[in-house]
């Protein structure tokens, strides 16, 4: 393209001279006749810079096509004629399947808490819309006649639950389901809300501190397995997730952990010896250290609140205040030389103890593969929303599905203790 720009220069700055031989053959060929009034003769320069011009401009035109095509072929979009039909998708194979460990393997819950869910559910996913003008879900117009929806209640719901349990673009999920990328992330959004909505009011999922009972039920089954450990039920731990880089530099500074390299949001979760989350304070800039979120986000008080009451306390690791809070047990790897043995022996039964908020994270990332990857920055709310979603999802798979390696370690202990209670009450009777 250069090179015929200056061929066109040149041309134009030849001399009409050299062509008045090639002038003359050209005058009959290229003469226009209008109205007949007079003859317009195209000069051989203008006719040359015509022709050059023409092919800059085709050129040009080749080269936009050329972008546009590549620019197309690279875009991470999978048209519809790529995609199977979301009536016989591989989502509706798996459902169809009755595989208790292919269901769990992809949407976290068995058959049995999943039509929990998509009971209520589609209820509401036929009641709500997410097409509007202001992106707010709005209740579904009354018509006659409707385009029928891509997914149904129970494809939406596994489509949300699917969306954590995996990694990376969401173009394979698409795939998974038949629909096309703009769709599959419009029911991800719109989905994850309506979940929430349900998550909030079911009392098996609520994020809220245990009943006194409870507390004490607790307590007696750490202190069985952990002698020096009299009164705690719970542990507490501080987990990183994540996070890109904001464009700007005053706020990417806040996300930036000096310790990692990287740019985080914390989280605080309070795990009880039944696996499920008792407190949290989520979505935190990575700048904030652990005890001050639980300062800030209120788990302090809550956990004094209950410490005020029945005297409940919990260990932790050596990043939360041990002398402001005397409910917790902090583990450190170095005692002083004047420690007794049982501040000894306490200290090791209570980095056993702690290692269980250590699974409780890893429990809480395995069933979540999506934390593990670098979450979108944004600040339109779109992140508290899946954090706090995934959080009441996470109780709600405790209590009902289960795999969680705390319960592993101390759900026996509490099935002995309700035993042992049962033989004592029957034996008090007879």
């Amino acid at each position: 393209m250069e090179q015929l720009f200056l061929n066109f220069l040149k041309i134009i700055q030849m001399s009409q001279d050299s062509f008045t031989n090639a002038e003359m053959s050209f005058t009959d060929s290229f003469a226009e006749d209008l109205d007949g009034e007079e003859n317009y003769v195209l000069s051989p320069v203008g006719i040359l810079a015509l022709v050059t011009l023409g092919l800059l401009v085709y050129e040009q035109s080749e080269e936009d096509d050329s972008k546009t095509k590549n620019y197309g072929e690279r875009l991470g979009y999978i048209p519809r004629c790529a995609l199977v039909d979301p009536n016989i998708s591989p989502w509706v194979k798996l459902y169809a399947s009755n595989s208790e460990r292919s269901m769990i393997t992809f949407t976290g819950l068995d058959y049995g808490s999943f039509h929990f869910l998509a009971i209520r559910f589609e209820e509401l996913y036929n009641k709500y819309t997410p097409y509007s003008r202001d992106g707010r879900i709005l209740i579904k117009p009354i018509r006659r006649y409707f385009r029928p929806r891509s997914l149904d209640g129970r494809g939406c719901l596994a489509l949300v639950l699917a969306y954590g349990r995996s990694r990376g673009n969401i173009n394979i999920l698409c795939m998974l389901f038949g629909i096309i990328n703009t769709i599959g992330s419009l029911w991800i959004r719109y989905g994850r809300r309506l979940l929430l909505k349900i998550l909030v009011t079911l009392p098996g999922s609520k994020v809220q501190m245990p009943s006194m009972g409870d507390i004490r039920i607790f307590q007696d089954i750490i202190a069985e397995k952990y002698p020096t450990l009299q009164g705690c039920w719970f542990v507490m731990d501080g987990l990183k997730i994540p996070i890109e880089a904001a464009k700007k530099y005053s706020t990417q500074i806040l996300f930036y952990n000096g310790w990692q390299h990287a740019h985080f949001i914390t989280n605080l979760y309070v795990f009880s010896p039944d696996g499920c989350i008792v407190a949290c304070s989520i979505n935190n800039p990575g700048t904030i250290h652990d005890s001050q979120i639980a300062d800030f986000g209120g788990v302090y008080e809550k956990l004094e609140t209950q410490y005020n009451i029945c005297g409940g306390k919990g260990v932790g690791d050596s990043a939360f205040s041990g002398r402001r809070c005397p409910f917790i047990i902090k583990t450190s790897q170095i005692l002083s030389n004047n420690a007794t043995e049982f501040q000894r022996q306490q200290q090791i039964e209570a980095t056993s103890v702690r290692q269980s908020a250590e699974w409780g994270n890893r429990g809480f990332k395995s069933s979540f593969p999506r934390l593990y990857d670098t979450i979108h920055y944004e600040e339109y709310g779109e992140r508290l929303i899946f954090l706090l979603s995934l959080v009441y999802l996470y109780n709600f798979r405790a209590r009902y599905v289960g795999y969680n390696q705390i319960q592993t370690v101390f759900i026996p202990h509490l099935e002995q203790y309700n035993a042992n209670n049962v033989m004592q009450w029957y034996q008090n009777i007879n």
